[in-house]
């Protein structure tokens, strides 16, 4: 858990009263007892209750009495609450204002698990040399655990995990570490030769299944397989690919007996009802278990609910769910191996997600959608200081550690590493991404971003300011290289963004962000237009700042129809987005951006930096500083109504008139993480107007 300072962030928090009414639980308790008291006196029976359940069962005794006129507090002791079935909460568990109902934890202690234990794990043969240990797992148990569905998951494996002392096994694979690689499609969606040798599998191929990205490094599915031929060389896929496959494509199999061979893998054999697993190395085995719900808490139409101190773990879906409900404070939780997100708000307002650690998670880190975009009505959502890592492990991708949705939203304080795929995701309107420290990202993916939004001209109001991102590349096959007939099949280390405006999305402002090594284009303006790029600071060895126009391949219906389908000349649109009712020149040029006061460091040994593909009408560049201690900075550009276009260096490009008061000086900065050093008595940075930074980025510890 985080070390927090309290009084930082002590506005989104409530005061309970001293004449609130507490309820005890404890896993030593007993339901028999009156859930009055943390310590238990048969005599009198009174004591904590042993189980959520009850509790909760008391809140709504209360209130059914008419005796709920202050708040309440659930205090939740130390120990593990094993649930049989997710805890549900709707309005007849909700508060009111100032009198809030309050489910609290003991910090670290307080567990609420989806887990079963395995017992009785034995050798499954005392001459193997892997070690591996048989669990048998009951019939009725396994024929009663569920997960929730998801259309890019398809197949026979099992739909629940295996942990072994909390480290989530692999499903038993081959290779049995990185990724093979489509040589030639055979059949456009189900059919392909396999570029590397496979080995010759024996036993049961039936529950197989494929991990894959079929056509792009930007979007991977599961498949079942019906057929793997090791003669030919060759797999055929049960359904099909969502794209047609293309060669050099990556995927692994997984989920077969014969590839159990390595540390921390396992397969249930479903026919006999048996898990078998490989422990981890160093790993005593001593607690074995499997994730049993889909869920393991669900909010509907719930207010007024405060959550805090407690630790989720073991589901098969999101573990927090809340759908149409308000005013909900998720407050020191800590989230981890969920098969889905780990919290997934819907169509609600008033959510604070605060000074939490979720991690391990397989399809995302939080999502959460609220307000009303036809009536630009705020959600008030907040997200301020959580530890999110590790987010993506099932999905690689579109899985991000935060997506927020609807209108008027923030994300704070937030640091966000260690993922596959993208960090921050924005749709809709009048959203705050602000003070954020994003990192080691993209890892298994081009074509993402650190902060990302795309493919619509109506989300607008948008406000990216004061984030960190930093230190990350991307993954992707290289096409240039790939060679099938001589046998040359190459990925590279590239293909990831940092701030991602993609598509022709519109209407951001971009504000004195830092962004260090942020992928192979630090700021991308992909088409979009009415945008403001202004007071950020980037340093990198490739591309700082990126505006294209998108092409004539881009399909535009899809920007042209989320146009007609808001009310943009209502008054209300009309007064608070003027250029979105304004007529456009050309819809498909990136027009009215704005890219001032930025400071671009170069290293890149070549000095190429920029890329300016968008017309002189309507857009401004000025007052920016770039620089190259080794080189000089060089860019291509094309000014579409001018027929212009080239590349150079800054001195040719500055003589053209396209960009005002700039400086190709050094800026006399030195950036030591999130903090900006001035190194000299007489730095340019006052003569672009650059304004400082603030220095409170990231986690407030």
């Amino acid at each position: 858990m985080l070390n927090r300072n309290g009084s930082t962030i002590a506005l989104i928090f409530f005061s309970l009263t001293a004449t609130a009414q507490d309820i005890y639980v404890s896993p030593t308790g007993s339901d028999k007892l009156n859930g009055l008291s943390p310590r238990i006196n048969f005599w009198t029976k009174t004591g904590p209750f042993k189980t959520l359940a009850r509790a909760q069962q008391s809140i709504r005794q209360i209130k059914a009495a008419g005796k709920f006129n202050q708040p309440i507090t659930v205090h939740i002791g130390k120990g593990t609450y094993q649930l049989q079935a997710p805890l549900e909460f709707d309005d007849k568990d909700s508060g009111l204002p100032g009198q809030e109902v309050t489910w609290e934890g003991e910090n670290g202690g307080s567990i609420i698990s989806g887990g079963i234990a395995l017992n009785n794990c034995q050798s499954y043969s005392s001459t193997s040399p892997n070690r591996i240990l048989n669990c048998q797992l009951n019939a009725s148990i396994a024929s009663n655990i569920s997960a929730e569905d998801n259309e890019r998951i398809s197949g026979n494996a099992p739909v629940f995990a295996l942990f072994v002392d909390d480290i989530k096994m692999n499903l038993a694979r081959w290779p049995d570490s990185d990724w093979a690689h489509i040589k030639l499609p055979l059949n456009a969606q189900t059919h392909f030769s396999v570029f590397e040798k496979m080995p010759k599998f024996t036993g049961d191929l039936s529950n197989a299944q494929v991990h894959i990205y079929p056509n792009s490094d930007y979007y991977d599915q599961y498949l079942g397989v019906e057929k793997v031929d090791t003669v030919n060389n060759e797999i055929i896929l049960a359904s099909q690919t969502k794209a047609a496959m293309t060669s050099g494509r990556r995927f692994y199999l997984q989920n077969f007996q014969s590839a159990l061979n390595m540390p921390a893998e396992w397969f249930y054999d479903q026919s006999n009802a048996r898990i078998q697993f490989i422990p981890p190395a160093g790993s005593p085995a001593k607690q074995v278990l499997i994730s049993s719900l889909p869920n393991l808490m669900k909010l509907n139409s719930a207010k007024y609910i405060n959550y805090r101190n407690l630790t989720f773990k073991y589901t098969n879906g999101n573990a927090i769910t809340i759908d149409d409900s308000g005013n909900i404070l998720l407050d020191n939780l800590e989230v981890r191996h969920a098969r889905d997100k780990s919290i997934l708000a819907t169509e609600s307002t008033d959510i604070t997600i605060s000074n939490s650690h979720l991690h391990d998670s397989g399809i995302g880190g939080i999502l959460l959608e609220g307000g009303n975009r036809p009536n630009l009505q705020a959600s008030g959502n907040t997200m301020v200081n959580n530890h999110i890592h590790d987010f993506d492990n099932v999905l690689l991708s579109y899985s991000p550690a935060i997506e927020l949705s609807g209108v008027g939203g923030s994300v704070s304080y937030n640091l966000i590493e260690n993922g596959a795929g993208s960090g921050i995701n924005i749709i809709g309107n009048d959203h705050l991404v602000e003070k954020n420290e994003i990192s080691d990202i993209c890892k298994q993916s081009s074509d993402c971003g650190a902060i990302y939004s795309g493919r619509d001209w109506t989300f607008r109001g948008n406000i990216i300011r004061y984030n960190y991102v930093h230190d990350y590349t991307g993954y992707m096959l290289d096409t240039n290289t790939l060679n099938v007939a001589k046998n040359i099949l190459q990925y590279k280390n590239d293909g990831a963004r940092g701030i991602y405006l993609d598509d022709g999305v519109s209407g951001f402002t971009v504000f004195g962000n830092i962004l260090v090594n942020a992928g192979m284009l630090s700021i991308q303006l992909g088409g979009g237009r009415d945008t403001l790029i202004e007071n950020n600071v980037i340093k990198t060895d490739k591309r700082a700042i990126w505006v294209d126009d998108r092409g004539p391949t881009y399909n535009w219906s899809v920007n042209r129809e989320s146009l007609a389908s808001m009310p943009i000349k209502s008054i209300l649109w009309a007064k608070k987005y003027p250029k979105l009712s304004a007529p456009m020149n050309k819809d498909i040029w990136p027009e009215d951006n704005i890219i001032r006061r930025n400071v671009i460091i170069s290293t890149a040994s070549n000095g190429y930096a920029i890329r300016y593909l968008l017309p002189k009408k309507s857009n401004i560049i000025s007052n920016n500083i770039v620089w190259n201690a080794k080189t000089n900075i060089v860019l291509d550009y094309n000014i579409l109504d001018s027929n212009i276009r080239g590349g150079s260096q800054w001195s040719n490009w500055a003589g053209l008139g396209f960009e005002t008061n700039s400086l190709n000086t050094d800026p006399c900065i030195n950036l030591m993480g999130s903090k900006i050093n001035i190194t000299c008595d007489s730095s340019p940075l006052s003569k672009i107007g650059f304004n400082n930074l603030p220095t409170d980025i990231g986690l407030i510890q």
